[in-house]
């Protein structure tokens, strides 16, 4: 799902907890008949459990509905949903871990967050090695929850992303989608977009928005050349050849006048609001963004693959969550089978999709209808490049350290998008402090 709130508390969170105080695995995993063909004693025994869920926003409702479900074939086992924002279930996860307290049998943890507390708190999760079937779920998902040879987590949505555009503007100003392979090729139709097109409000249509201050469109290309911030041995790579190439790249991009400047969440959406952008490279989780906050638009938009940049293969996701269960719950088999219910019913994970813009990760569940049917609201089918994209996502190694250094990323991308800073320089400076503070 879409990462609206900052990850500064999370990373203060986390710094502020003593790994010492990691908590030690429980439960056996045998097997036998039901849902997911885990034992669950409680069943067997007619005794009546609550199993407490912490989670936020449309996913808590989707868990919820999940459960609803889950009870007519196991109606001893009882919920407790707890809904609350991301940083408060962080900031509450990160002291019940350390202190062994106060901690919910399942939580709701965003991918790009989870390998901080992999890393922190390695015995804090149950490992769910016996539940999850890798070659089930999208790659980039279980790179998310499989850490140092443990599933720390149950994968969830994901967030592969594509082009949205306004079918509208692009008659309008001449373009033809088709012709929009490479970033380039962006900026050229972007120049013949705000020549032709005018928004409601009447300022020119600019091609895409773009955060100046933040890392999106350069994290964007970078992982379309499947390069990240750090290796698989956990050394920081920001001046490799990969990194420069796609801040170069965006850097030409933003340079060229085809983007909108915005400054958080709020200016973003009013991007789609006052309908004055022709397109957003983003997740498919906008698709919610789009017919919740311009209902006016309806018809006027449909999707296709992120533009390209030369030697970049692979496609991109961003954002996403997956589910945890504590390693100290006192009933570990009831909550495994819930949670392999949950995330791999295809019939939850369908309507999971169409009532809440949950893009499900287990690829069976692309079979279902709405994969085929698309929605109404956009032009064409408009999950067909998100399934492809998904299929495509670079195996590019999880850091704990992401997360604050995706901070200081941000103020380099800051320092060559307005202040004109070399970006060879930049990140070699960059490079530099990070050996020194996460070097290996």
């Amino acid at each position: 799902m879409k990462q609206k709130t900052k990850k500064r508390a999370i990373v203060a969170a986390l710094a502020a907890t003593l790994a010492g105080g990691v908590l030690a695995g429980c439960g056996s995993n045998s097997q036998s008949s039901g849902s997911t063909g885990i034992s669950a004693s409680s069943e067997n025994s007619g005794e009546e459990i609550t199993l407490t869920v912490w989670s936020w926003d449309v996913a808590l409702k989707q868990l919820e509905d999940c459960a609803a479900k889950y009870q007519e074939t196991h109606p001893n086992v009882k919920f407790e949903f707890v809904e609350m924002g991301t940083d408060q279930v962080y900031k509450k996860l990160s002291t019940s871990l350390s202190t062994g307290n106060g901690i919910a049998d399942i939580i709701e943890i965003e991918g790009d967050v989870l390998t901080s507390y992999e890393d922190k708190f390695p015995e804090g999760f149950l490992d769910l090695s016996d539940i999850v079937s890798k070659d089930d779920f999208v790659q980039s998902k279980i790179n998310e929850c499989v850490y140092k040879d443990k599933t720390h987590a149950f994968p969830w949505d994901a967030g592969p992303m594509g082009l949205f555009y306004r079918t509208d503007y692009f008659e309008q100003a001449g373009v033809n989608v088709e012709d929009i392979k490479t970033w380039d090729d962006l900026i050229e139709a972007g120049k013949k977009v705000e020549s032709a097109c005018t928004a409601p409000n009447g300022d020119p249509v600019k091609m895409i928005p773009v955060n100046p201050q933040k890392t999106n469109l350069y994290t964007m290309i970078r992982g379309e050349l499947g390069a990240g911030m750090f290796d698989a041995d956990g050394k920081p790579q920001v001046n490799s050849d990969a990194s420069i190439k796609a801040m170069e790249k965006a850097k030409e991009i933003y340079d060229s006048g085809i983007c909108l400047d915005y400054n958080g969440w709020d200016e973003y959406e009013q991007c789609v609001v006052n309908e004055t952008v022709a397109c957003i490279p983003e997740a498919v989780w906008m698709i919610g963004t789009i017919k919740d906050k311009a209902p006016q638009t309806e018809g006027k938009w449909a999707a296709t693959a992120l533009p390209t940049i030369e030697g970049g293969t692979y496609s991109c996701n961003n954002g996403g969550g997956d589910l945890v269960i504590n390693a100290k719950t006192k009933y570990p088999d009831e909550a495994k089978d819930f949670v392999k219910f949950a995330m791999t019913d295809v019939d939850m994970q369908a309507a999971g999709l169409e009532n809440y813009g949950l893009f499900p990760s287990y690829k069976p569940a692309y079979e279902a209808d709405i994969f085929k049917t698309g929605d109404s609201f956009f032009q064409g089918n408009i999950y067909e490049p998100f399934v492809k994209a998904s299929e495509n996502i670079a195996d590019i190694p999880a850091s704990p350290n992401t997360l604050e250094a995706s901070d200081e990323m941000a103020v380099s991308c800051t320092q060559i998008y307005l202040n004109g800073a070399d970006v060879t320089e930049t990140l070699n400076a960059l490079q530099e402090n990070f050996e020194n503070k996460y070097g290996k």
